[in-house]
């Protein structure tokens, strides 16, 4: 119980709010093209789409800034991260199916 205790009241958060809403409204943004017919531009148009919803959240003040993020199709599959370390675990699995 004490380490349940000192998780849930002593244990700082390393993820804010507003990352938590940035995060969902941007897989919002992706969740979008599910189920589409991959086509040519598909990972043009995630692109843009995640381009513009972080302008959104930039001028709304939710994010300082553009976040990285990382879209592409692998067996026939989109895979996003957004940002760098999730962008850098994506590059490394890929890299280990031999994707890249």
């Amino acid at each position: 119980m004490a380490d349940l205790q000192k998780l849930l009241f002593e244990t700082q958060a390393k993820v804010t709010d507003k990352e938590i809403l940035a995060t969902a409204r941007l897989n919002a943004r992706v969740k979008a093209f599910g189920g589409r017919e991959l086509s040519d531009d598909i990972v043009e148009r995630i692109n843009e789409a995640i381009a513009d919803e972080t302008d959104e959240l930039i001028a709304e003040g939710v994010l300082p800034d553009r976040p990285d993020w990382l879209a592409v199709i692998f067996r026939r599959r989109p895979h996003v991260a957004f940002g760098s370390r999730a962008v850098q675990q994506l590059s490394r699995e890929l890299k280990q199916t031999g994707a890249v």
